[in-house]
């Protein structure tokens, strides 16, 4: 049927249930393929989330802590993460398989893996609840939350695939398992305990599910943590200043192209700076002569006294002349600065 090791990992059965009953290419091997890419897959980044949680809330000196005021809806939270966790683990202890339909010894190695990742993933979430009754950080929470809705996901797609040979659980066919004598159940007993194991395992997805949408919904009432005070960005910064590059202290904007001025390119050495760590006020450029606000104040009043000898003299006019030559962006910026320093003189 293939090369042994992929024999031995999915341990397929040839003419049974899951080759004839599910209509595609992987035949046999469907619950295998599914169980080892989506399930697995999905835990394994859900186990990831979790511990980085973990980390962030005890080792990242940037994360704002709280305490939860109440932590009866995280002992609900951990309540449903336990029975996850232990669902799987329970099934992998007795050798339970929920997709064993042809009467085989075991658990099949693809079903271990996949059930040691589950209870990894939803263990990690049941200590990540219990940390949150004591300690209670922001970052990272709906990343978290994302990674359980792919898990969801998951077992969404294997509960539809376990649903669509739903009436294998009770078909007769099962009188002639031959696996059935080495178990010593009889055909009726084997009938009862696929049952059971197939309501076991809707019972864990529905927890997940109800996890789910708890977390999903969960709004928690903080308040600060006792003791701590998070380190500020700003002393992060207060080692030697690095200037921008060029050294370029006084800003460039009246001095560069046209299509610097367009696209606001003469930005880009500021923005990269941030993009790499918090600007601090000795990051940003000084005020070219001509755009500081004396200069400005006072080029408006001397055009606004020569106006105010006309017959009709126009505030409009006193101030396209202060404003001189420049471009429209420009005569925005200062329009508003001399507006501003006139009321606040006046007012």
């Amino acid at each position: 049927m293939a090369f042994k090791p992929l024999v031995w990992y999915c341990q397929p059965v040839a003419n049974g249930v899951w080759a004839t009953a599910v209509q595609n290419a992987l035949g046999a091997y469907t619950p295998c393929a599914t169980d080892s890419l989506v399930i697995c897959l999905s835990h394994l980044v859900m186990l990831g989330l979790c511990l980085y949680r973990i980390w962030t809330t005890y080792k990242n000196p940037k994360a704002q802590k709280y305490c939860l005021r109440s932590n009866y809806y995280n002992y609900f939270l951990a309540l449903l993460a336990g029975y996850s966790a232990a669902e799987p683990l329970f099934r992998l202890i007795m050798g339970v398989s929920v997709l064993n339909l042809d009467g085989q010894a075991g658990v099949a190695p693809y079903e271990v893996i996949s059930l040691i990742f589950e209870a990894l993933a939803w263990f990690s979430m049941l200590v990540m609840v219990g940390i949150e009754t004591k300690v209670y950080v922001r970052e990272f929470r709906w990343f978290v939350r994302f990674g359980v809705v792919y898990a969801l996901v998951g077992d969404a797609v294997m509960l539809n695939l376990v649903l669509s040979v739903k009436e294998q659980y009770d078909s007769p066919a099962f009188n002639n398992v031959p696996s059935l004598t080495k178990l010593k159940l009889s055909p009726l007993v084997f009938v009862g305990y696929l049952r059971s194991v197939l309501y076991l395992y809707i019972s864990e997805v529905f927890a997940q599910v109800l996890f789910g949408v708890l977390l999903f919904a969960y709004v928690p009432s903080l308040d600060p943590y006792s003791g701590y005070t998070p380190i500020r960005h700003e002393q992060i910064e207060d080692n030697e200043y690095e200037e921008l590059p060029g050294g370029e202290l006084v800003c460039p904007e009246r001095h560069v192209n046209i299509f610097s001025k367009i696209l606001f390119s003469w930005m880009n050495p500021l923005m990269k700076l941030g993009y790499r760590r918090p600007l601090t006020e000795k990051d940003v450029w000084k005020l070219d002569t001509w755009d500081q606000t004396e200069t400005l104040i006072s080029k408006f009043q001397s055009c606004w006294v020569e106006e105010s000898r006309r017959p009709k003299p126009w505030l409009i006019k006193a101030l396209n002349h202060s404003l001189g030559e420049g471009s429209g962006g420009e005569d925005s910026g200062r329009l508003v600065m001399i507006f501003h320093n006139l009321l606040a003189r006046f007012c």
